[in-house]
């Protein structure tokens, strides 16, 4: 059993949020290993742009098997906007004063990469109470929001540079998801000590619930079943998949997660109308629980993301036994290279055409193998060890010193 106090901050992210669930897996963990916990969130659900009602909240509170704080918060309607900036700087404020009351020297606060206000704050109680802070980096800012406008873009740096210069040299350690994303740490900060922690898969999710689906039996077909667990934001770009689909009509792709209001959902549905493609189809947000039930039957989970990060639907795939093909050259071509759990190419339909085409079922069912080889590194369950083990070795030496 660990005695001293854990705080997390998950903003956007806790029991109440229905995509994103890293910071409450790692609460449950620590609960379940005797630890106390406090979970600090808001009451604005950054995925649907809408607040949380009193009701959901209560109820929220009462399953809830620790400590769990909801605070209202301004909230926004787009990702780019002042009024997400002043949101976040008051929410950030707000919690810096309530948690100097409330922490001792020897808790420890947890706290996501965004936003940079938080991260600033949190390394203020770092050097007046002396607690030990860690930053779970899953995204960088400036760098991963795209701001069209170049003036506004050189503001939002420089308003990020202002908070980060200084504060992320106080965190005491820090967890990254995704290799480049240590460029950005180290921009900041030469020594503050990192280690790689994925976001995993979740076994609860996955083991024992996808039937055996031996490739060698379904290569008869002929038939590939490609996937894309994404909605349609600005930073997935399927154009290239799609204008491949529309001469390969022994391929089917399945968009999941798309609700119709992604960024790019009204070009994806004309160019699909336009060219007549009917080897497309679209499903809506699904249920964590019910993943599962939509990639059984798929063959290749496909990452068409413009931006570098290693993110959730990788670890769908490696959960569901998918082989992946990256488009790009980004930390999770990097990544999927490594483990040889799939392939990449290059971000245009010429190259994945080629790929696609040199894709055999013998190819398919011997990424297959390596997928099984290696899923279990990155199950969620052996990544909460390693951060359990970081975390307490450092509290322990805080406490000697």
């Amino acid at each position: 059993m660990y005695n001293k106090k854990i705080l997390l901050v998950g903003p956007t992210e806790s029991v109440l949020t229905k995509r994103g669930n890293r910071f409450p897996d790692f609460a449950n963990f620590l609960h379940k290993n005797g630890t106390q916990i406090e979970y600090y969130t808001t009451n604005f659900y950054h995925a649907e742009k809408r607040k949380f009602t009193s009701k959901e909240i209560a109820k929220e509170k009462t399953l809830c098997p620790y400590k769990l704080f909801v605070y209202p918060v301004l909230g926004y309607a787009t990702n780019i906007s002042l009024r997400r900036v002043i949101s976040n700087f008051l929410f950030s404020s707000f919690l810096f004063l309530k948690l100097i009351l409330r922490v001792k020297r020897f808790d420890s606060i947890i706290i996501p990469s965004r936003p940079v206000e938080l991260i600033f704050f949190i390394s203020l109680i770092k050097t007046i109470k002396g607690t030990n802070i860690y930053l779970d980096i899953q995204d960088i800012w400036p760098d991963a929001l795209q701001i069209e406008h170049k003036f506004k873009k050189n503001v939002f740096t420089h308003y990020c540079n202002l908070f980060l210069r200084n504060s992320l040299k106080r965190y005491t350690y820090t967890f990254y998801t995704a290799p480049s994303f240590v460029n950005w740490l180290r921009r900041y900060s030469k020594n503050t000590p990192t280690a790689f922690l994925p976001l995993g898969w979740e076994k609860g999710r996955w083991e024992d619930k996808l039937p055996i689906v031996i490739p060698s039996i379904k290569k008869h077909n002929n038939v590939f079943n490609l996937v894309v667990v994404a909605q349609l934001q600005h930073q997935i770009d399927i154009m290239p998949v799609l204008d491949f689909l529309r001469t390969n009509l022994n391929y089917n792709l399945t968009i999941i997660g798309e609700d119709g209001s992604g960024e790019r959902y009204e070009d994806v549905m004309t160019f699909i109308k336009h060219n007549e493609i009917k080897n497309v189809k679209i499903v809506g947000v699904v249920a964590r629980e019910k993943m599962s039930d939509y990639l059984r039957d798929k063959d290749i989970g496909l990452l068409p993301m413009i931006t570098t990060s290693i993110p959730n639907k990788i670890f769908d795939y490696l959960g569901a036994k998918l082989p992946i093909v990256v488009l790009g050259k980004n930390d999770s071509s990097d990544f999927v290279d490594k483990y040889d759990i799939g392939w990449s190419c290059s971000y245009n339909s010429g190259s994945f055409e080629s790929l696609m085409k040199s894709i055999s079922w013998d190819d398919l069912i011997n990424k297959k193998a390596n997928v099984e080889k290696v899923r279990m590194h990155f199950c969620r369950d052996n990544l909460h060890e390693k951060f359990f083990k970081i975390v307490t070795a450092e509290c322990s030496n805080l406490h000697k010193s």
